[in-house]
């Protein structure tokens, strides 16, 4: 008993419940002491189960005194998290989320770059983007399942991605050359759920989709009016389909979330670039809609970000998530304003749409100080050629400011996005003439001004240092 009583004196306990404790325990030992006198001048035997009875009341008393501090320790520690909680709730989340980022780079940089089934990227394999743990890129690829262009993303831009899925239509069947559709007349067209499992990669994700892709055709004045099949543009009922997925399964992954066309070549850590260093933008709690953006509609229409590659926040994710949920489905008519799912819908006339009407979000134009755009809508060897001046006010410069990059200062030395790039061979040769080594035989094939672009765009990355 008294070790017990030893220890209980030294605990830290409050001075309330240490006095009324002690209390019990006097009155304890002295009925103990008083009971032992007189058994011992009656002459009685001492009574050990007695003495044992009151060692566990005294036991007890020290027991109830603990619990009686412990929990008011907890209360007052519960109403300061409370407070706490009340008032930095998001950036609680938010530090939280930073910290779980920081101990996936610091596991990948013990184990090596591994891109994981579920498409998250642990690791940057040229450690460029480490440097914005804070900053996460979601890539996501609206797509048909075509298997050589998958593998050619992922082995070149699509490792760069902090997480990278496919937002693949479930029919899946012929062959793809670029926008052509060549048919497999013995596998025919299948939903994907025919294949055995595995057949996909994990970061490939089936949409269903009401309209088909492949009943479409076009006329080929160069083969004598022959007509051939391409792929039907039905990429608004795709592209907001696949956001609501994003936002329900994946918005945990990233804080910038860019639609990436299969045919552009992108950055993603020039992405975390502009929003971290350049701007130094809020994901969490700013509405952001990014990219290149071209007015040459008519006056009156909301000026859109061109689909090679948009951008947009957390924020703006999770609420035009919810926009897209609650809007009307299935109009069969014409374009008329409205933020719908309808056929032959454009998706970036549509997306502006909605974002502007619900969330009053404009379109912003992702450009640096000296106008120069960090998207091109065509291949960075013709852009580089366009000259204002001498080409005159063609679509392309309706509504950019005066002063806008041209020619050989047309595109920021950190671009986002370069688009047009169809064929597998020129996505990979682009990942070789921008991070591959220095006069690689790619590099080699380019012409002088584009080669004077990429060597701009190599020393601003920190690729030749």
């Amino acid at each position: 008993f008294f070790p017990i009583f030893f220890l209980f004196l030294h605990c830290n306990l409050c001075e309330t419940t240490r006095s009324s404790t002690m209390v019990v325990l006097n009155n304890t030992v002295r009925r103990s002491t008083l009971n032992n006198n007189n058994n011992n001048s009656n002459g009685k035997p001492k009574s050990a189960a007695k003495l044992f009875f009151l060692t566990l009341v005294g036991i007890a008393a020290i027991l109830s005194g603990l619990a009686i501090h412990l929990s008011h320790q907890l209360i007052v520690q519960s109403r300061h998290d409370d407070d706490h909680s009340r008032n930095d709730g998001e950036e609680k989340v938010y530090r939280a989320i930073n910290e779980a980022v920081n101990l996936n780079n610091a596991l990948s940089a013990l184990s090596g770059p591994a891109h994981v089934q579920d498409g998250s990227n642990h690791g940057n394999n040229d450690n460029i983007g480490n440097n914005y743990p804070n900053d996460r890129v979601y890539c996501m690829i609206p797509f048909i399942w075509n298997e050589e262009m998958y593998h050619t993303i992922m082995s070149s831009w699509g490792k760069r991605c902090d997480s990278i899925h496919f937002l693949t239509d479930a029919v899946v069947g012929g062959k793809l050359k670029g926008d052509k559709i060549t048919d497999d007349p013995d596998g025919g067209y299948l939903h994907y759920t025919a294949f055995p499992p595995g057949t996909f990669p994990e970061n490939v994700v089936f949409i269903n989709m009401t309209r088909s892709w492949n009943d479409c055709y076009e006329t080929n004045k160069r083969r004598g009016g022959e007509k051939e099949k391409k792929v039907c543009r039905h990429i608004w009922e795709k592209m907001w389909r696949s956001w609501v997925y994003v936002d329900e399964h994946h918005s945990d992954r990233a804080e910038w979330f860019c639609k990436v066309d299969y045919d552009t070549f992108f950055f993603p850590d020039n992405v975390k670039y502009y929003v971290h260093d350049y701007k130094q933008w809020d994901p969490y709690n700013e509405h952001h809609y990014f990219g290149h953006v071209i007015q040459h509609r008519q006056s009156g229409r909301e000026p859109m970000v061109a689909g090679a590659t948009a951008c947009w926040s957390h924020k703006t994710l999770k609420e035009i998530a919810q926009v897209y949920r609650d809007m009307p489905k299935g109009s069969t008519s014409g374009e008329r304003g409205r933020c719908e799912d309808r056929a032959h819908a454009t998706e970036e006339v549509t997306t502006s749409l909605c974002l502007k009407k619900h969330l009053d979000v404009d379109a912003y134009p992702a450009r640096d100080d000296e106008l120069r755009e960090f998207v091109t809508i065509a291949k960075i060897k013709e852009v580089l050629t366009w000259n204002r001046t001498e080409q005159g006010e063609w679509w392309f410069w309706k509504g950019k400011p005066e002063g806008a990059g041209e020619m050989e200062e047309c595109c920021a030395v950190r671009p986002i996005g370069l688009h047009k790039y169809k064929m597998t061979n020129e996505i990979l040769e682009m990942e070789n003439q921008f991070f591959g080594e220095r006069d690689n035989s790619d590099y080699k094939k380019l012409n002088a001004r584009t080669k004077r672009y990429v060597d701009k765009v190599r020393k601003a990355m920190g690729i030749d240092e």
